[in-house]
């Protein structure tokens, strides 16, 4: 089962307790007791979504790049920080982003696909 999964080579378990500690308060709101760490994860996504509709593209990518480090197969995240740096027209960073995704995500074929195109 552990091979099934792939995990960061710098992961560090404080660190993501670090983040999940951060979480307590998305939005303001106190993490009810009991709530697991992925519901705050959902949290952390629906929040940088909200700041990425709002147009706070360098605040949601700190919140995408928080749940790829605790997550490092999360390919929601990798998506949505590639489509940031696509809207910001930053091509190296969009590419260095989808060959990550690559490297971490089990359905990968996206990610070869929008590399490819964008060459």
């Amino acid at each position: 089962m552990s091979g099934d999964r792939k995990v960061g080579e710098n992961f560090d378990a404080d660190e993501a307790s670090s983040i999940f500690d951060k979480l307590k308060n998305v939005e303001g709101k106190i993490k009810p007791k009991g709530e697991g760490k992925f519901d705050n994860i959902k949290n952390m996504i629906n929040e940088a979504q909200y700041l990425e509709n709002s147009g706070k593209l360098d605040e949601a990518l700190e919140l995408y790049n928080q749940v790829i480090f605790v997550l490092p197969d999360s390919q929601k995240a990798y998506e949505a920080v590639a489509r940031i740096y696509q809207k910001q027209g930053n091509v190296e960073k969009e590419k260095d982003v989808l060959k990550k995704a690559i490297a971490n995500c089990k359905n990968d074929e996206e990610f070869k696909n929008r590399l490819n195109e964008i060459g």
